[in-house]
């Protein structure tokens, strides 16, 4: 009999003798000795499932297995896009195995499946894609006519093993059903991290330390109307100090190959950043995550050092280092002449799953400017209320020192939620590496927002998010209040319906903005259309824009994605985005996009072999990242290789109790 939800719920710990076989077919006679569980929960209410899920659990010493079995009312609307390793399964159904081998549960590593096999793998800490450093998993999976099932083996070496020895760690089983937008997970959590289940008494391996330089060299060569002929060559490289400490570094990085995001053309009075891609910033990018750090400020740079990880199970870290010779230098209180340095360090330490700390320092020196700043945050949680305070200050050539204060009261269960906070930031704040809309401000603001799901019934979902601002100057002058309400719902077709208005007053002005999103069907991004209209007064005149967007992938192998946007505000701005990516297979693909804004135009189309283990090439016509277009046509080859740097070597570490 499986077990059922209750809080703390506890799975043994089931050694296997005998490996399942991993082939996408639940049989109950190979997981007969694997612990077995029962039943989900939806993640936002704590309601049952309406489907019923089977999950089992087993391991050996050098594995996990785990396997699904997931009825669905509606088979035939099972979303699998994806067939590859290592991918995106947004928009995919999928089940998923989260293991935190702290025991803390907030380090998780999580794997998911979806019903064609395709995996996704989201390490504590996290990674770059490349499949060489973030390593994989096998699993298998097939749609039945009642739903779908999936096997995994994951191997314990892909993950940063804690002390071995018996240890109790927190784990979780997960479901996504595309259609319906919802997730369910086994033991619903409605009090933070600490209602995660247990997976009691497991024999943890010793992590086995492979002592070797992993390398990733390139090499590119082409012609740029501006220069010529081109060449030049660069590294990417890893290698593990501890088994628990990574360090990454990068000499000449080119990130050519790379597109960047491009915002959209919504009307804003602070400035706005885009998301980062650039992989030598994916590394490690959970253990900097601090409101100091934005990657997104440090352009180009000729080296980079990227050092993270965990002290202890409760202790993590992060360091990292860009230098642009001419204008940076790695060494900080050693300026040369012309160069510039950018420098981040952040620690957190988790005295217990309600309650950690974390502390950040960066820095920019150059020639001309000098900037540090400092951040100590705390977050304590009480069931269902969390307290957040944070405490910033930085000091600046140019700016002089400023400094910032926040407080916040958050609740949330059974898919309501709240918070209330005050804000301060004096007009000096000024974190150069750091991304913060607006400073000289200090006031509060408070919102409140539900969502319900439904099982059965026209409708899927809906709810609300409403919030109110009220800032004045730091000095006491009056400036901007503002109040956002927007409600939502789905129907049960998919049809997707996003209301909204925003009113408020800023530095005498006041301004108003009402705006209608429809979707459908929300949530597939292969496939779906969307538009968006807004209206109202902003800055004292008339504000309009529509935005178009639509997705289709023809014959599982074209995946095609178009936006259009014109606003009119002060004059008329337009923005057309077009993109297509075609699957050779083999992690071989011809990909290009065209962007048109007003009257600059630039495209750019690369035939590329990336994302799987060995040789990665790109081939690529035009600038993916240039405002209009530019002849230039370059072939990029990464070759990856590693250097053994010793024979492998069994960390002995001491056994620590959960």
């Amino acid at each position: 009999m499986g077990i059922c939800f209750a809080q703390n719920a506890v799975v043994p710990a089931k050694r296997l003798t005998q490996a399942p076989t991993i082939d996408g077919n639940v049989g109950d006679d190979e997981w007969k000795d694997a612990a077995h569980v029962t039943g989900l929960y939806d993640t936002q209410t704590g309601a049952v499932a309406p489907d019923a899920a089977d999950f089992y659990l087993g391991y050996d010493e050098n594995f996990i297995y785990f396997s699904a079995k997931v009825s669905d009312s509606a088979p035939g609307q099972i979303r699998a896009s994806e067939y590859r390793t290592n991918v995106s399964l947004d928009g995919d159904d999928s089940v998923s195995l989260a293991v935190d081998l702290s025991g803390s549960g907030a380090d998780m590593n999580t794997f998911r499946v979806n019903p064609r096999g395709a995996t996704e793998i989201e390490l504590s800490g996290g990674r770059a894609a490349k499949r060489e450093w973030t390593g994989e998993f096998l699993a298998k999976a097939r749609i039945t006519p009642t739903g779908w099932e999936a096997e995994a083996r994951i191997p314990w070496q892909v993950m940063r093993l804690t002390s071995a020895g018996k240890r109790n760690l927190k784990i979780n089983f997960g479901r996504n059903i595309a259609r319906t937008n919802r997730e369910f997970i086994f033991q619903y959590v409605p009090d933070g991290l600490q209602s995660h289940p247990i997976w009691s008494d497991v024999e943890v391996p010793r992590q086995e330390l492979l002592r070797t330089l992993k390398l990733l060299p390139y090499v590119y060569a082409g012609w740029d109307p501006n220069t010529r002929h081109i060449a030049n060559a660069g590294l990417d490289l890893k290698t593990q100090i501890t088994d628990q400490i990574e360090f990454v570094g990068t000499i000449n990085p080119d990130f050519r190959n790379i597109e960047n995001q491009i915002l959209s053309l919504d009307f804003s009075r602070f400035e706005r950043i885009a998301g980062e891609s650039r992989p030598f910033f994916q590394e490690g990018r959970n253990y900097m995550d601090s409101a100091l750090f934005a990657s997104q400020r440090i352009d180009t740079f000729d080296v980079g050092v990227n050092t993270y990880g965990k002290l202890s199970d409760k202790t993590s870290f992060a360091l990292l280092n860009t230098i642009d010779w001419d204008r940076q230098n790695l060494f900080l209180g050693n300026v040369e002449r012309g160069t510039r340095v950018n420098f981040a360090a952040n620690a957190t330490h988790a005295f217990d799953p309600t309650l950690n700390v974390r502390a950040t320092y960066t820095r920019v020196d150059r020639p001309d400017l000098k900037n540090d700043a400092h951040l100590i945050r705390l977050s304590k949680t009480y069931g269902d209320f969390n307290v957040f305070v944070r405490n910033m200050g930085s000091q600046d050539s140019f700016q002089g020192r400023g400094e910032s204060n926040d407080a916040y009261l958050n609740y949330e269960r059974n898919g309501m939620g709240a918070y209330v906070g005050f804000n301060s930031y004096s007009p000096d704040f000024l974190p150069r590496l750091g991304f913060f809309e607006e400073v000289d401000l200090r006031g509060w603001d408070t919102a409140n927002y539900y969502n319900k799901n439904f099982d059965h019934g026209p409708i899927n979902d809906w709810g609300y998010f409403v919030s109110a601002k009220s800032f004045q100057k730091y000095n006491g002058d009056p400036y901007r209040h503002e109040y956002f309400i927007n409600p939502f719902t789905t129907l049960r077709n998919g049809l997707a319906l996003i209301p909204y208005a925003q009113l408020g007053e800023f530095e005498g002005v006041v301004d108003s903005l009402y705006g209608l999103q429809v979707a459908f069907p929300r949530g597939n991004p292969t496939r779906n259309v969307a538009a968006t209209i807004e209206s109202g007064r902003l800055e004292d005149a008339p504000y309009h824009s529509l935005r178009l967007q639509a997705a289709y992938r023809f014959w599982g192998r074209l995946q095609l994605n178009g936006s259009y946007q014109v606003v009119d505000h002060f004059g008329n701005t337009n923005q057309t985005i077009l993109t297509a990516n075609y699957d050779l297979g083999g992690d071989r693909s011809v990909a290009g996009r065209l962007v048109r804004r007003n009257d600059d135009t630039n495209f750019y189309v690369a035939l590329k072999q990336s994302g799987n283990l060995g040789t990665e090439y790109f081939l690529i016509l035009g600038d993916p990242n240039a405002q209009t277009f530019r002849s230039s046509l370059i072939l990029k080859v990464v070759v990856p290789f590693e250097i053994p740097l010793g024979k492998r070597k069994i960390v002995k570490r001491e056994t620590i109790s959960s």
